[in-house]
């Protein structure tokens, strides 16, 4: 890609480049100050000049789901931070006794009434999916299922909850720091999205070691924009 090599880009090239190469992802944009991508019915953009945005969005149509990368704040509801792991290496991992192993989508309704409080607004369906896909993660301690971990259909880390009987026995940490180096075993890139007023989340990226992308990023869905 032809987004800048500097610091400041770090981040969102990895994003950028990791979806091209392991996504299938076509590249629309390639210019050193814009970058557009089409994973299917999902766009992500980083503009350097965040009118640019408007600017293509009408040229070349896109319609759906767009996430909007390194933006300025307040143009949208419920911005993110992007998060990825640069390092070369992996993090030290201490399971503690805990087992981490991969769940079978027979478990799918388990993680979908769990995570978010069951309004996470995927459907079974897309959740077996998921699961058969990209992987979801159990972690299991004293004989139960305390927590899990998985990925988004466009290959970032989330749906990590850990059940509140399990809380406070750094279970999440163990299960990012798991997937992390299940991701880097394929030559990706561990990368996420957290909601800014997740300050525990915002801390836990921080304390693996993920580095934090500059500006917001906005999942935008552009037919309901388009409605209003």
């Amino acid at each position: 890609m032809k987004l800048p090599e500097s610091e400041k880009y770090a981040v969102l090239r990895a994003v950028i480049e990791d979806a091209v190469k392991f996504e299938n992802a076509s590249v629309i944009i390639d210019e050193p100050h814009a970058a557009v991508i089409s994973m299917g019915k999902w766009y992500k953009c980083v503009f350097a000049d965040e009118r640019d945005y408007t600017c293509f969005r009408e040229k070349y149509g896109l319609k759906g789901d767009v996430c909007l990368l390194g933006a300025p704040k307040d143009i949208y509801d419920n911005p993110c931070y992007t998060y990825a792991y640069l390092n070369a290496m992996p993090p030290l991992s201490d399971t503690g006794g805990v087992e981490i192993k991969r769940l079978a989508p027979s478990l799918a309704q388990t993680v979908l009434d769990a995570y978010h409080n069951g309004e996470s607004g995927y459907t079974l369906e897309h959740m077996e999916s998921l699961m058969r896909e990209k992987g979801v993660f159990g972690a299991m301690a004293d004989g139960k299922l305390a927590g899990f971990i998985g990925r988004h259909g466009d290959g970032s880390m989330g749906m990590l909850e850990v059940f509140p009987a399990f809380r406070r026995r750094g279970i999440a940490a163990m299960l990012e720091k798991f997937l992390i180096t299940y991701v880097m075993t394929f030559g990706r890139v561990p990368k996420c999205d957290v909601y800014t007023d997740n300050v525990a989340s915002m801390a836990l990226q921080g304390k693996l070691g993920l580095t934090k992308g500059y500006g917001y990023t906005y999942w935008v869905d552009e037919d309901d924009e388009n409605k209003e």
